[in-house]
């Protein structure tokens, strides 16, 4: 058995202590930031800004309004011609009949028949007629109440006629129209309407439908 004396056992201990103190210099100067059983310092960004919630925005869509007896229908939207309207096509030209009748109601509320004239042929009288109305009835501050069109399913056979057209038969009723005087009383009243059967003469040039005429069928109520 080897034994060690108090000296040499001194000894061990300084040279213990000095390779300790080596080691902690060498460690401290040491390229490497990690050591082991150690975490990484978390990188912070320089500026930080609060999580924001934006509230949206308010809708800015203006909303309809019938007219009423205190004044004239507000934001009408305008009728758009669907792309089915467009097609030379039975489909098309029923789907262009429901448009036609649309812009007629829109004329009626807002005294603008341009939509209606712009797929009305030159010779249609009744066409002109109503825009005259219209345009009537909502000049110098007056205004008409009512006047959408209410539509059974129109009927086509579509079978060109000996005058190059189509026809389209529907049942068609209007909404109870009155009219209003600038100082918001009644100037006419035209009562609560029965559906009527009517013909629209449709013809297809330059590649979009045309109303030749639109009329009452002989024999209808009012014709």
């Amino acid at each position: 058995m080897r034994h060690t004396t108090v000296e040499q056992h001194g000894k061990h201990r300084a040279t213990l202590a000095l390779l300790m103190a080596g080691a902690l210099a060498l460690a401290g100067c040491s390229s490497s930031p990690k050591t082991a059983g150690t975490t990484p310092p978390v990188s912070v960004p320089a500026t930080s800004e609060p999580a924001t919630t934006t509230a949206p925005a308010p809708s800015t869509a203006a909303v309809y309004k019938p007219a009423t007896d205190k004044g004239p229908a507000e934001n009408v939207p305008v009728p758009v011609l669907p792309e089915k309207a467009k097609e030379f096509s039975k489909e098309g030209l029923i789907a262009f009949t429901k448009y036609w009748y649309s812009t007629l109601g829109y004329a009626f509320e807002t005294g603008d028949p341009e939509p209606m004239m712009a797929v009305s042929g030159p010779n249609c009288l009744t066409c002109q007629s109503i825009a005259k109305m219209v345009v009537a009835g909502h000049s110098e501050g007056k205004w008409i109440s009512g006047g959408k069109m209410v539509l059974g399913s129109p009927e086509a056979s579509f079978v060109l006629s000996a005058q190059d057209d189509y026809q389209v038969t529907v049942m068609a009723r209007q909404e109870q129209v009155k009219y209003f005087k600038a100082d918001k009383s009644l100037s006419k009243d035209l009562g609560i309407g029965i559906a009527e059967g009517d013909i629209l003469v449709g013809v297809f040039q330059d590649d979009h439908w045309l109303a030749r005429t639109v009329e009452h069928l002989a024999g209808s109520p009012g014709s």
